[in-house]
């Protein structure tokens, strides 16, 4: 990264200059423009595109456009006639992109929603966000105010990265690590540092159930904490069990390596608290002492899947490399412990035509849950009848010196676990 700008390394300085000219100061300002926005600039080609869009991805900020492919620009660029240099449209300067002219469907006028004595303004309430079941942006408000003491205890005084959708599910999907501009001054944030491209970034921390319906207001559909909360950003208070289905495991196999990660649990007398991932996996969550850093968090949950994946070899792994692993298989994905991996919260939508929750279960639904079933309709009334199964997460914490005994076990036998992301 460059010492003076932020840029990464390999950006020529003509780019740089470019960029800059345009407003953008360095790689943090990006976060939510476009690649067809940025290549508009006179002096960013096509390598300076390949180079930032790969230190955004890096950084967990990519391109709005970015699951387009990483040559989303061209297309693009062609389409909205701007041409590159040297041919008959480039005139030289940075030009803006063209804005269809089509009327937009009426939003609504906007809402003001008392949350616990703070008045949040919702705008174009009848904006669409999921279309196949025709729910708006004021059904995802009023989901969240519905769930309220589920969502906020799970994202209390936590960074949260925000998963924004401004047109719905059918348009583009926004990153939001920063606090996204034009937050009330009772919306808390929190720095968080990335070391690695000398930048940092404050991310929204919230502490009330108003900061969370700000969020909506801001077009957020999903959230997604750090597992630390604001007074030490540096040392985890939650470890996460991440049970992913590699292509060819249903959700039964979750459920049966779920059931061992359960005894296993059981076994270590910690209490671990499970929901849906609101896709095909399974998160369990488990308070820990905020004693330990992001390097020993990860490898005592590595010592955790080791030892499941050794008592079910042919349906759990711990395989590094996806294409090595059994399709068949369950991933016990140790990795979402390291420093900014995140997971959507409990409570969270997911951004699905389904509208599918990330949502908290006792562990004695796991045989029979269906997670197609937990949705933004049906999990407020869920909620109202047998109230939140993680209320009582917070009231223990426990350690990690009997998990990171197993790491140096499994690490004898099998050798070293595998190498700490770049953070």
């Amino acid at each position: 990264m460059s010492e003076d700008k932020h840029w990464p390394e390999s950006l020529s300085a003509s780019a740089r200059r470019a960029l800059e000219a345009r407003g953008w100061g360095g790689l943090a300002d990006l976060a939510g423009a476009t690649m067809v926005e940025v290549a508009s600039v006179k002096g960013v080609g096509p390598k300076a595109i390949m180079v930032l869009a790969a230190a955004l991805d890096e950084a967990g900020t990519p391109f709005a456009d970015a699951s387009k492919g990483p040559r989303a620009w061209k297309q693009s660029a062609q389409e909205a006639g701007w041409g590159r240099r040297g041919s008959e449209k480039w005139d030289g300067a940075a030009a803006p992109a063209k804005r269809s002219t089509a009327k937009k469907e009426p939003a609504g006028e906007p809402i003001m929603l008392d949350v616990d004595g703070r008045s949040v303004r919702l705008s174009s309430p009848n904006r669409v966000y999921f279309p196949e079941h025709g729910w708006t942006k004021e059904d995802v408000a009023r989901y969240y105010l519905a769930v309220g003491p589920g969502i906020l205890r799970a994202l209390r005084d936590r960074p949260t990265m925000l998963h924004r959708f401004p047109d719905g599910l059918d348009g583009q999907k926004v990153y939001q690590k920063r606090l996204p501009s034009g937050a009330p001054d009772w919306v808390p944030t929190v720095r968080l540092d990335f070391p690695r491209y000398n930048l940092h970034a404050d991310e929204l921390a919230p502490a009330h159930l108003a900061d969370v319906i700000w969020a909506c207001q801001m077009s957020t559909v999903e959230f997604h904490p750090w597992n630390v909360r604001a007074a030490d950003v540096n040392r985890p208070d939650e470890w996460r069990i991440d049970l992913d289905p590699m292509p060819e495991a249903g959700f039964d196999a979750v459920r049966e390596v779920a059931a061992v990660a359960h005894e296993v649990l059981d076994e270590l007398g910690i209490t671990g608290y499970p929901k849906t991932s609101g896709g095909s996996g399974l998160h369990v969550y488990v308070r820990i002492r905020a004693e330990w850093e992001f390097a020993d968090v990860r490898r005592a949950a590595w010592g955790f899947a080791s030892e499941v994946a050794a008592r079910m070899p042919d349906q759990a792994t711990v395989t590094w490399w996806r294409k090595d692993r059994d399709p068949k298989h369950v991933f016990i994905d140790y990795n979402q412990n390291a420093r900014d991996h995140t997971l959507a919260a409990a409570y969270s939508l997911r951004g699905l035509p389904s509208g599918t929750v990330s949502s908290p279960i006792e562990w004695d639904e796991l045989a029979d849950v269906d997670p197609r079933d937990l949705t933004l309709a049906t999990v407020p009334g869920r909620f109202a009848e047998i109230g939140d199964p993680h209320e009582k997460i917070d009231d223990t914490a426990y350690g990690l010196e009997t998990l990171l005994e197993w790491a140096d076990r499994s690490e004898a036998s099998a050798g070293p676990g595998p190498k700490e992301p770049e953070s």
